[in-house]
């Protein structure tokens, strides 16, 4: 069972525990389509059955050891060109909140959480637009947090880095605290310190690797787009920017 935050606005205040389900997003949208979710709700459940990652892949979570939730906002202030600086925004405040119990961990674009060459948790994002502007968006989070056997090799969490046992919901308050201080920075419209701070975090930001984008070749990173693109320099001089799906990393240099 998970407590209601003392120290967000309204981040958690609702928070709804289930004993298991297909998908914390699919309960979301669900309640998002029935007028049944305020914003700041969050879905969470310690069994997670068909959790999603990006491309379509299943996130992998032992029941009961990891945090797997969803988030719900209906951030009507950004249009449809802007939805981008909200995936940034949330990454950050995931970033900060699990850093305040495992330092150097980076966002690998455009929203998995990985220290060094693990993946230590991911989001997924999923918006619903009104015309030019967002009407509602659920965030999905899955963070390794107790778990240490995976059945991929990249996988890592707090306890295999750290060697201890973490309490969840301990975790889960400094997520949705440092997350809601980055979607009210937003919500300011510091659009271009949020940009600057998400690249500051960015995994492999300005270091050359090795990449396919149809063709191997070197590149390192050198920025986001407005529209969430990523911007690569590759080893020829040549500058070319890539959507989700249009480029995968092979190796660090």
């Amino acid at each position: 069972m998970h407590k209601i935050l003392a120290n967000t606005v309204f981040l958690g205040k609702e928070i709804i525990n289930l004993t298991d389900c297909h998908s914390t997003n699919e309960v979301a949208l669900s309640m998002v389509r029935s007028g049944l979710a305020k914003e700041g709700t969050v879905i969470i459940t310690p069994k997670q059955i068909r959790g999603k990652g990006q491309r379509g892949s299943l996130w992998e979570s032992q029941p009961g050891y990891n945090l797997t939730f969803t988030m719900v906002f209906y951030p009507t202030f950004l249009s449809v060109d802007e939805q981008f600086m909200l995936n940034m925004a949330v990454a950050i405040g995931v970033q900060k909140g699990l850093n305040q119990f495992i330092k150097g961990i980076k966002v690998k674009w455009p929203n998995d959480f990985y220290l060094d060459d693990k993946k230590l948790g991911g989001m997924l994002i999923e918006n619903r637009l009104k015309g030019r502007f967002l009407e509602s968006t659920i965030v999905g989070v899955g963070i390794n947090v107790n778990q240490i056997d995976f059945s991929v090799a990249n996988a890592i969490s707090l306890k295999s880095i750290s060697g201890e046992k973490f309490d969840l919901n301990e975790v889960l308050n400094e997520v949705l605290e440092k997350v809601e201080q980055q979607y009210l920075h937003l919500k300011s419209e510091s659009f271009k310190s949020i940009m600057e701070n998400y690249q500051k975090v960015l995994y492999l930001f300005g270091e050359w690797a090795t990449y396919d984008d149809g063709e191997i070749f070197k590149g390192k990173i050198i920025g986001i787009g407005n529209y969430g693109h990523l911007e690569m320099c590759k080893q020829n001089g040549q500058v070319a920017r890539y959507e989700l799906k249009q480029i995968k990393l092979i190796k660090k240099d």
